[in-house]
């Protein structure tokens, strides 16, 4: 079986068509498409190809809504995703997908696929992990490489080859950009401010609010920033918003969530030495993802020098979730640029208004006893809520704990500001409720994200447990976290 896997087309219906005809001499049988569409124009052109096409989401498709009907229409070849990232089994081989190349390289190294397919970055690339195919395909637009190449894998000889194609354009030519910029929206391809790299349909937050010059600010100083906060903030929508944000500047996006990083650690050997129940996440494992974040971030600082590399990391700290990042830490350089402004920690602190907001959506989202969900019940908003309360009367406050304290944005950016006492940190006081129309809170961050392997993960637990041979000594960590 023939598989044509083409990635990041950023509406160049020139280059696409090239791609098509020249697909008509190799016997495609199936083509994969990465995202990055960029207009719901290109999605009804690969809809009326004989041949299947299967596309899963990039970050710049343009109208979604309209490329799924696109897609749902009567005779349409084309099948979307609702995700990032997808599992295949297609002629006999195992694949997986995604349009970013931070969750490609873990799927590669799990030794369970025998080809993953990556786009995003614009820059063809082939390589092997083990026995798997790990290809970006590059890009169908030629605008970052000036070059159109998509890449073919054959199921039953287990090669891939990469298709370089003839008489491409760029649509990134002055003359182009140019008028389009003047005349883009009245054509129907992508509003004037699209046209500046930013996706418009995800944008909710309006520029001239002070959250957007904070986060956009943040976008163009800063080299690495952590948001943090309770669940129940708002903290997902402004992660995303960010890294809208930091793109459209031209920043390149690293990711690194705690809930992604934390399942990676969900080995047998781990989950024999720190077992975890239902929705409980062992001490053990807290200390363990810790101490692999402060690492992986060392190395990526090492190896990202350049202005335009940006680290984006969701590290909640509630609990002794990423808390490392708020500690003072033993490598006096990585703790130089830990309190220096080029880190920066962006706290959500929502007014009463938008919280109770938040907490009627979350109770129409998610039902007590729900047995799988995406962030936090509201009960446990409410608990988290007491505890923080809690910690406020440890610093100095005399907040009445019987009963359910009312939430009070004061007291959260005061405890905050203890917390991250050693830190930058930047309050982002949240006033205004944004038109966001979304069920699913992990539809605000569908990002790639760093994670560890399953060695790497056995071994910084094995680390830990060497640190820590008495159990009750990590329990004694942990509950001290907002002692930093």
């Amino acid at each position: 079986m023939n598989i044509a896997i083409i990635s990041d087309i950023h509406e160049n219906f020139h280059n696409l068509i090239l791609a098509l005809q020249e697909m008509d001499n190799h016997n495609i049988q199936q083509i994969i498409c990465l995202g990055d569409l960029m207009n719901s124009g290109v999605a009804k052109l690969l809809g009326a190809q004989e041949i299947p096409v299967y596309m899963i989401w990039g970050n710049n498709d343009g109208e979604k809504v309209e490329i799924t009907l696109a897609s749902k229409k009567e005779n349409s070849s084309l099948t979307v995703s609702t995700n990032v990232y997808d599992f295949l089994e297609l002629g006999g081989r195992k694949i997986f997908i995604s349009h970013y190349e931070d969750l490609a390289r873990p799927m590669a190294k799990s030794g369970d696929f025998d080809a993953v397919f990556y786009g995003h970055t614009h820059i063809q690339q082939t390589e092997k992990i083990k026995d798997c195919w790990v290809v970006n395909p590059g890009e169908i637009a030629a605008g970052k490489t000036k070059k159109a190449t998509f890449a073919i894998y054959n199921t039953a000889t287990n090669i891939v080859e990469i298709i370089s194609l003839k008489n491409s354009i760029s649509l990134k030519s002055p003359l182009m950009e140019a008028y389009f910029k003047t005349h883009g929206a009245k054509m129907g391809l992508r509003s004037k401010r699209a046209f500046g790299l930013m996706n418009h349909q995800k944008s909710v937050i309006p520029e001239s609010s002070s959250v957007y010059q904070t986060l956009a600010e943040a976008a163009k100083s800063a080299k690495a920033v952590a948001f943090s906060g309770l669940p129940g903030v708002g903290k997902s929508l402004y992660i995303n918003q960010f890294q809208i944000i930091a793109e459209a500047e031209g920043k390149k996006v690293t990711v690194i969530q705690w809930d992604i990083a934390r399942k990676s650690f969900e080995t047998k050997e781990i989950a024999a030495r720190f077992p975890m129940g239902p929705g409980i996440v062992h001490n053990g494992v807290k200390l363990s993802v810790g101490k692999w974040l402060i690492d992986t971030v060392k190395e990526w600082l090492n190896t990202h020098p350049n202005q335009a590399d940006l680290l984006l990391i969701e590290a909640p700290l509630v609990g002794h979730r990423f808390i490392e990042l708020a500690t003072i830490q033993a490598d006096a350089s990585l703790e130089a640029f830990f309190k220096s402004k080029a880190f920066q920690m962006l706290v959500p602190i929502p007014s009463k208004k938008v919280r109770a907001k938040i907490e009627a959506d979350r109770r129409a989202q998610i039902a007590e006893d729900a047995k799988t969900w995406t962030g936090a019940k509201p009960s446990v908003m409410l608990m988290l809520w007491k505890m923080i309360c809690g910690i406020a009367n440890e610093f100095g406050r005399t907040i009445p704990m019987d009963g359910q304290p009312p939430y009070d944005p004061e007291i959260y950016a005061f405890v905050f500001g203890k917390i991250l006492q050693h830190r930058h940190f930047t309050p982002l006081h949240i006033e205004e409720i944004y038109p966001v129309s979304i069920e699913n809170e992990a539809d605000l961050h569908n990002t790639g994200s760093l994670a560890a392997d399953d060695q790497t993960a056995n071994k910084y637990a094995a680390m830990i447990a060497a640190q820590y041979p008495d159990l009750a000594d990590i329990d004694a960590v942990v509950d001290g976290w907002y002692l930093t």
